[in-house]
């Protein structure tokens, strides 16, 4: 938050922290309410087949052709080892464009390809092949790897819904995005807002700001008066309990659909869709 600078600005910003948990915070110099998303640990690698933190050979980057090709980057250009987090929202996003999973996020058994498969009796799609990854076997996305990125998604989405309906603004007042986390300067947005991971905002509203919370520390330790003012930040900013909401969990059902429930939340992934 200190180093975001949101507390300084008259227009309202979103900032979304993403990482094990996703801090969200909504407001401007005025008022500033706050709330923390258990969004787990899938995006850093844990819980997902084939998922990876991001270090060498990790699939950072994936695009899906219209034929149903992969076409992905890996980091330091090594053979990969599996998918970081990055790579998992746009492996979401081009399934989704490609029709390969639906918007309940399943797969869509009547895509012709060899890459969807039923293995262990799970469906699942193949990213890179066994003679091209550096484990020696395919590297996939299975279905209940979807499934629990769904999860993450809807309960971050519902985080920004829940905050903006508590305020009482809509999306149109929202001046700015900040995305922060150690992670979040690598994600595409197009992506995160195609599988319903941020709000609908314009692409120019969107800022990648870090890892604002070594940030924060820094100026803290070096400054007095930054100190002083992370002391008033902690006792100005209110705090949400999101999972008392008594609207959080229409709100979590309704955004664990790709990329809503209500399509009209997202115009211009359905102008995509049309």
């Amino acid at each position: 938050m200190l180093a975001s600078g949101i507390h300084e600005l008259e227009k309202l910003s979103l900032l979304l922290d993403i990482g094990t948990n996703t801090e969200v915070f909504i407001g401007n110099s005025d008022d500033i309410l706050s709330c923390s998303c258990a969004s787990g640990p899938a995006f850093e690698g844990d819980h997902i087949r084939h998922g990876v933190k991001a270090v060498t050979g990790a699939i950072e980057r994936v695009s899906i052709s219209q034929d149903y090709e992969v076409t992905y980057e890996t980091i330091d250009d090594a053979a990969p080892i599996g998918i970081c987090g990055s790579a998992m929202i746009d492996v979401m996003a081009e399934l989704f464009k490609r029709g390969i999973i639906n918007q309940h996020g399943r797969f869509n058994t009547s895509v012709k390809t060899s890459r969807l498969r039923k293995t262990s009796g799970e469906l699942e799609f193949v990213l890179a092949w066994r003679d091209e990854s550096g484990t020696d076997v395919d590297i996939t996305i299975t279905q209940s790897d979807i499934n629990k990125l769904q999860l993450v998604k809807a309960a971050i989405f519902a985080g920004c819904s829940i905050l903006m309906k508590r305020k009482n603004i809509s999306l149109e007042t929202i001046d700015r995005l900040l995305i922060a986390g150690s992670f979040g300067s690598y994600i595409n947005p197009e992506n995160a807002k195609i599988i319903g991971l941020i709000p609908d905002l314009p692409i120019e509203k969107i800022q990648f700001v870090g890892n604002t919370a070594l940030s924060g520390a820094k100026m803290a330790l070096i400054s007095m008066d930054a100190r002083k003012m992370a002391e008033a930040l902690a006792n100005k900013i209110r705090y949400l309990e999101l999972a008392m909401d008594p609207d959080f969990h229409r709100e979590f059902a309704a955004a664990a659909f790709i990329p809503h429930k209500d399509l009209d939340r997202f115009p211009s992934v359905k102008k995509l869709l049309e």
